[in-house]
């Protein structure tokens, strides 16, 4: 997969950050960013491409170790400051338009802080992009392979055809952990997804699940069943066609590969490439007297809960609204 980088960034960033360097060679580099003069690029002495960070003071951190593709380390020779280098150590495949991304992200969510901070929060965000630059393709559970092909599945088939790109990720928040998976104006929604077998009962997995911090929240309940007749989709299948629908804008673009790679860069290739087809998909109206266990209804002592929901004694709270309907105009 090819990943374009050409769109409204071109005003703060160059396409190619380490293009016509001309021999510069760290300690020397050339701004990265615009907007912020402590962010540069430069090449060390082996020829290898890498960005730093350079601020003022003493840091106060422990560097990252036994990152793939990277070698982090901080320069302390600079008097009364410091800099964090970043170096891309491995150059297979297309990892230097990875990387290139990835210093730019880092960047842009990153110039807000200063101090120890600033550094501190360059090193999250490079951790973050881990599994984008080498996905370690180890394997996601199957409770996690099944959860995040449905919210994938229903980013791609849903809000990015009812809603901008930009906005359809903004208002995908389930991979970041929040309440609930989808947020937009005014109502949220929870996705949970089961295979064929084993849909009598919907799990919840947390307090906050169906806890409402919107005016409307929905319960989309997936059934999926494993395709074997070239029906269906893939998690490499949603994955490409949001890349295709997105690549135009790096910002966008930039921001929903953060969201997914935690998930995608660790399914194997089997998960990557199995077809699952959606055999249902329900929607229930969360309200007041829909059967939930929130931090409203149990004691204070209790801080985690899991628990099932059988769908039979909750088809009563089946919406009259179509997915679509919700998701467009929430």
């Amino acid at each position: 997969m090819t990943i374009m980088t050409t769109n409204k960034y071109s005003q703060f960033f160059n396409d190619d950050p380490w293009d016509s360097l001309n021999g510069l060679c760290y300690p020397e580099g050339r701004r990265l960013y615009l907007n912020d003069e402590r962010f540069w690029v430069s090449v060390d002495d082996g020829g290898r491409i890498m960005f730093f960070v350079h601020e003022g003071g003493e840091a106060n951190l422990k560097v990252l170790e036994n990152l793939a593709s990277l070698d982090i380390h901080l320069d302390t020779s600079f008097v009364g400051d410091t800099r964090l280098c970043c170096t891309l150590i491995d150059v297979d495949g297309d990892l230097k338009n990875k990387f290139s991304i990835v210093a730019k992200d880092i960047a842009h969510n990153c110039s807000k802080f200063s101090g120890n901070e600033l550094l501190s929060k360059v090193q999250l965000r490079i951790k973050s992009w881990a599994n984008f630059l080498k996905p370690a393709r180890t394997g996601l559970s199957n409770s996690e392979y099944v959860g995040f092909w449905g919210e994938l599945y229903v980013f791609s088939q849903y809000l990015m055809k009812l809603h901008s790109p930009k906005d359809a990720v903004r208002f995908w928040l389930g991979p970041e952990g929040k309440k609930q998976d989808i947020t937009l104006n005014s109502t949220a929604i929870e996705i949970k997804t089961s295979m064929s077998g084993d849909s009598r009962s919907i799990n919840i997995s947390s307090i906050d699940q169906l806890e409402k911090v919107t005016p409307s929240l929905f319960l989309l309940h997936l059934v999926g069943s494993p395709s074997v007749d070239g029906h269906g989709f893939s998690l490499l299948e949603l994955y490409e066609s949001c890349i295709e629908r997105i690549q135009h804008d790096m910002e966008t673009e930039t921001l929903f590969l953060n969201k997914v790679t935690q998930f995608y860069g660790k399914a194997n290739n089997e998960q990557l490439n199995n077809s699952i087809s959606i055999i249902s998909e329900t929607m229930f109206t969360v309200t007041d007297d829909f059967p939930a266990l929130t931090r409203k209804n149990i004691p204070t002592a209790i801080t985690k809960v899991k628990y099932e929901v059988l769908i039979s004694e909750v088809n009563k709270f089946e919406s009259e609204k179509s997915i679509e309907e919700v998701i467009k105009n929430g």
